[in-house]
């Protein structure tokens, strides 16, 4: 009989649990005014199995009620992690432990709903709908978002990279500089206040970064074309893949920076000497090669 009394002593027991409890034992008195002496007056001694049943509820209850604690104090409190690039803007790192977490979470509320002790319990079902809804939202905006900052990035150290590209693509570069602006704004807003849940007061969040995703792919297929150009018009191009081969584009001022992949072009071919007596100024820049180097390092003319 001590046993269950310790067991009711269980932080499990809600006020709806108890209004049960003394229901069951027929005493009418308000929660303050109980003692254990009425309890056991009441013979609750005698009805260990009914009492087990309620304890069981209530305990099933309480795990999930402090689940659902767990994912709002997370996403309360989740901070994004950002770091500063190029010195331009603050961009979000540490994407896998987001996705991994927003997923748990939101698994574990899909399985929650078929827990007997969720149906039993209005506000769980409201919580729970509630954080449902906002998690699959944030996992469609940052479905969209890891993809734009991934693109925007590569497209970035392309176009502001050279000066070359942008005037050999203006209409993809004027077009970029239009996604651009709206990414830096985005990036700056959410600086500002780096909270996961700040995305969602982010009006057509992920209908915006769609867009721009999609505004950037029409740029990056454009750019294919043009590489592919190139190659056909210079068959050896065809040995670079399509970074080797923009930087080749966008360097052509700098010799330098091409010979690193002279000899994935020419298999006899480690490097090439730049001509220094057929660079007149300081304006002229450019220079040439007037002789090929081998990897055994034979110098040919």
């Amino acid at each position: 009989g001590y046993g269950l009394l310790s067991d009711m002593k269980t932080e499990a027991l809600k006020d709806r649990h108890w209004k049960t409890i003394l229901s069951r034992l027929g005493i009418h008195v308000p929660f303050t005014e109980l003692t254990v002496g009425m309890l056991w007056d009441k013979g609750i001694i005698n009805r260990k199995k009914e009492m087990h049943e309620i304890l069981t509820v209530a305990q099933g209850e309480m795990a999930l009620e402090v689940f659902l604690s767990q994912v709002r104090d997370r996403w309360i409190k989740q901070e994004l992690d950002l770091v500063l690039y190029q010195n331009r803007i603050r961009l979000i790192r540490g994407w896998d432990d987001l996705f991994t977490t927003l997923d748990d979470h939101m698994g574990g509320l899909i399985l929650m709903k078929s827990s007997p002790y969720y149906r039993a319990v209005r506000e769980f079902q409201e919580e729970g709908n509630l954080w449902e809804e906002r998690l699959t939202k944030l996992r469609g905006a940052f479905d969209a978002w890891v993809d734009v900052q991934r693109r925007w990035v590569y497209l970035e150290g392309i176009f502001f990279g050279s000066a070359d590209i942008k005037a050999q693509l203006p209409s993809e570069w004027s077009r970029f500089k239009s996604v651009d602006g709206e990414f830096v704004n985005v990036m700056r807003r959410i600086s500002s206040r780096p909270y996961a849940m700040e995305a969602l007061n982010i009006e057509n969040l992920q209908k915006t970064l769609e867009r721009l995703g999609n505004l950037m792919g029409v740029i990056q297929r454009a750019l294919g074309e043009y590489l592919e150009k190139q190659r056909s018009d210079f068959s050896r191009f065809y040995f670079l893949g399509d970074d080797d081969l923009l930087e080749i584009i966008g360097n052509s001022n700098e010799p330098g920076k091409v010979l690193s992949h002279v000899g994935k072009m020419f298999a006899g071919i480690a490097s090439a000497r730049i001509d220094n007596n057929a660079i007149t100024s300081e304006d002229d820049i450019v220079g040439r090669f007037d002789a090929m180097i081998s990897k055994d390092g034979e110098l040919v003319p």
